[in-house]
């Protein structure tokens, strides 16, 4: 099977899930018991009738379900999310405000996670039953079960209150204006602005809150890293390539690695798509203006515009990163090459 029908076959699986998730993400987002009314009008015109009637027909909330959907889907079509009730902005400006923020955040948490989960799963599996291993699977365990806002207030009062070795909440200094918009992403904004000082300082306040999210990755990727390096190791092949002479970091690397690359590509891309859907603890925490505080400003507001917004936003990402996936075990499965 050549890469252009794989991929052809798995976008037209994706096509008929995007319209499945518009339908849920409007029921998730009407099924809220509470009424977007009480929340956004204030108290002394709640009893005014035509107050009331008037803010129903702007929202659409005087049709029945059925005709706010398919109008929602038409608008949809169209490129448009609907426009937010908080903030009286169409939604995809605000997503396109708020996702960069959470896109440097994850890419940076997720690069760090990487690093750290499979150099201690493959740690903890050649040297298995051994002091060492039994660190790097107590790391493994401390990132995967301490809630991640103890890490996150953990980090602040240490690194930063404490020891001041580190950058503290936002994206820059408060003193620092921001980068020109290019992209909305301040390492390279900064960068294509020409502005080196701005880069280290966005820099620097990537660090904490991408060690906090990265050590909770780190630990579901080193614990699936070293349960699928213990079976490679354990085969054949590699005892084959020991008895030839091949350096044991060879044999490790090329030979095992490479072969138990399948179950840790995927947990990857699990964990890349949850921190894009917006780490709200850890946003909220380091004053992060990613999309996690806006979604969580949205519900606790019914703003249900936004909130559909987003919901349809973060089922689009894990669509993609589950594509993204699928393409990667095309080059490192050849089974399915040959099918």
């Amino acid at each position: 099977m050549s890469l252009a029908q794989y991929a052809l076959r798995r976008i037209l699986l994706i096509i008929p899930l995007l319209i499945g998730i518009t339908f849920v993400s409007f029921l998730i987002a009407n099924a809220i018991p509470a009424d977007p009314i009480n929340t956004n009008l204030p108290p002394s015109q709640l009893n005014n009738e035509a107050i009331v009637a008037a803010f129903r027909a702007e929202w659409g909330l005087d049709k029945p379900p059925i005709e706010q959907y398919f109008t929602y889907l038409g608008n949809l079509l169209q490129g448009n999310l609907g426009r937010s009730i908080k903030t009286r902005q169409p939604v995809a400006e605000d997503i396109a405000k708020f996702l960069p923020a959470t896109i440097e955040l994850a890419t940076v948490a997720t690069v760090f996670g990487i690093f750290i989960g499979v150099g201690l799963g493959i740690v903890s599996a050649v040297w298995r039953n051994r002091p060492i291993d039994f660190i790097a699977r107590a790391v493994a365990v401390i990132g995967v079960s301490v809630p991640v806002f103890v890490l996150a207030l953990l980090f602040l009062s240490v690194f930063h209150a404490q020891l001041g070795i580190a950058a503290g909440p936002g994206r820059l200094t408060v003193t620092l204006r921001d980068p020109p918009t290019v992209t909305g992403l301040f390492t390279v904004d900064s960068l294509l602005a020409g502005r080196p000082d701005l880069f280290l300082d966005a820099a620097s306040h990537l660090i904490l809150p991408g060690l906090v999210l990265a050590l909770y990755i780190a630990g579901l990727i080193s614990r699936v890293t070293r349960s699928s390096m213990l079976e490679i190791l354990s085969m054949d092949y590699m005892r084959t390539a020991r008895s030839k002479g091949v350096r044991e970091s060879i044999v490790v690397m090329k030979h095992g690695l490479r072969n138990a690359m399948l179950p840790i590509v995927t947990v990857i891309g699990l964990s890349y798509g949850n921190l894009l859907a917006g780490a709200v603890l850890t946003e909220s925490i380091f004053a992060w203006p990613g999309i996690g505080r806006y979604m969580f400003r949205a519900s606790t507001s019914q703003d249900f515009p936004a909130i559909m917004g987003v919901s349809l936003l973060i089922a689009f990402i894990y669509v993609v990163v589950n594509f993204v996936v699928d393409i990667l075990y095309y080059f490192l499965d050849p089974r399915i090459r040959l099918s």
